[in-house]
């Protein structure tokens, strides 16, 4: 019986790298490539890439098979997934190709799970942020669309509905936007925590701590014109809505108040910046 299930492996093995087997393959420059399988046997498998179909990749029997889909296409063009989680291979180029093809049609947001993905589009993308937006998340209903505002909507609804703290964790490397993601994710509970909309002074200053945060704490670094040199644990407090007393379902909370606490503040950059770098903006 050792010996069948060793066969049974082996054709399996051989099935699935049949001849047209779509793959993705290494690339030095573009990381990942679209490549298809010509012919493949025990010891080798011999593969051709969409972008030379000429040329003839060889890979060795050990190295992993990274296995994709054909793309989709629908009368609005390459058909892209919201959620990484949906997708039928999820490895390394399976994720970064969705999240490529999403960038370039300017859908900078992607889920994957209850986590949000932003990608910095290093360029204004038109109503993304407008008012009209913000305000269409402020909803008792859970969207499945990927925007910062619906993971803000989540956390506010948490508040309002279940009573329970929440927490925003907002990471990324440098220049990936989690400053401004920061100001999103503030500036849409200001709005959901304001009194039918009106923004109230609780509300201003909470937002316009920013700015003054920003000027003592942030400074030109080479990857980033406005890097913040600090961490900062933003605490939003909000108190029940009136009337209803705030325990009924989709009932509003009101903003109340905030604190910052500040940390880490980069002291050596007052007196010495690396060449290309400046100083605290102030």
């Amino acid at each position: 019986s050792h010996h069948s299930s060793d066969l049974e492996r082996f054709s399996s093995m051989e099935a699935n790298y049949a001849q047209g087997t779509l793959i993705w393959i290494k690339h030095d420059e573009e990381v990942w490539v679209q490549a298809e399988i010509v012919t493949a046997n025990d010891k080798e498998i011999i593969v051709k890439t969409e972008a030379d179909p000429d040329k003839r990749t060889v890979l060795g029997p050990n190295e992993p098979i990274f296995l994709r889909t054909s793309d989709v296409f629908t009368s609005e063009g390459l058909s892209v997934l919201d959620d990484l989680t949906q997708l039928t291979h999820l490895h390394e180029p399976a994720v970064l190709s969705s999240l490529q093809n999403r960038f370039d049609i300017d859908k900078i947001y992607t889920f994957t799970g209850p986590i949000l993905i932003a990608l910095n589009p290093f360029k204004y993308i038109p109503g993304l942020y407008d008012e009209e937006i913000l305000r269409d998340f402020i909803t008792t209903k859970p969207s499945t669309k990927p925007h910062v505002f619906n993971t803000s909507n989540s956390a506010y609804r948490g508040i309002c509905d279940r009573q329970k703290p929440q927490t925003v964790l907002i990471s990324g490397e440098s220049g990936a936007g989690k400053t401004e993601t920061t100001k999103h994710v503030m500036k849409f509970l200001a709005t959901a925590g304001s009194l039918d909309g009106n923004i109230t002074d609780v509300e201003k200053q909470v937002l316009e701590s920013n700015p003054l945060l920003e000027a003592f704490g942030n400074a030109r670094t080479l990857r980033n014109d406005n890097s913040s040199r600090f961490g900062k644990f933003i605490e939003l407090q909000f108190r029940a809505g009136e009337g209803g007393g705030g325990t009924a379902l989709g009932s509003p909370c009101r903003l109340c108040g905030a604190r910052i606490r500040t940390y880490l503040l980069e002291k050596v950059r007052v007196c010495d910046q690396q060449e290309g770098e400046r100083n605290y903006h102030i």
